[in-house]
């Protein structure tokens, strides 16, 4: 759980990167956009609230799929049908809640 809490955020901010880095890529390359009127839309239009925002959503979440997830691993008994009915409930259990938990942070955070 605790890798998970760690690595997580790092990766949400490297796919952050990556993003806004192809889509300069994409838009600079094929000539769609100039690469200082993308420059301009960025720091024109970024809200560094929403890099927070996804840090916290993806802690939240990092958090319920590892316990969920741990919860029924550990208690789990029997073989191997028990396991793949475990691993589905896990599934199944942080699925639900990312998208319950995905409304109530953003109706508390961005409203």
């Amino acid at each position: 759980i605790i890798a998970t809490l760690l690595f997580n955020p790092v990766l949400t901010l490297l796919s952050i990167v990556v993003g806004t880095l192809g889509g300069w890529l994409a838009g600079a390359t094929s000539g769609v956009i100039t690469s200082d009127d993308f420059i301009y839309g960025i720091q024109y239009a970024f809200i560094p609230y929403y890099v927070t925002y996804a840090i916290i959503k993806t802690l939240i979440f990092a958090f319920i799929i590892t316990s969920i997830s741990s919860f029924q691993g550990y208690f789990v008994e029997g073989g191997s049908l028990e396991v793949g009915r475990a691993s589905t409930r896990a599934v199944v259990f942080s699925s639900v809640l990312i998208l319950l938990f995905n409304v109530i942070l953003t109706q508390t955070m961005l409203s």
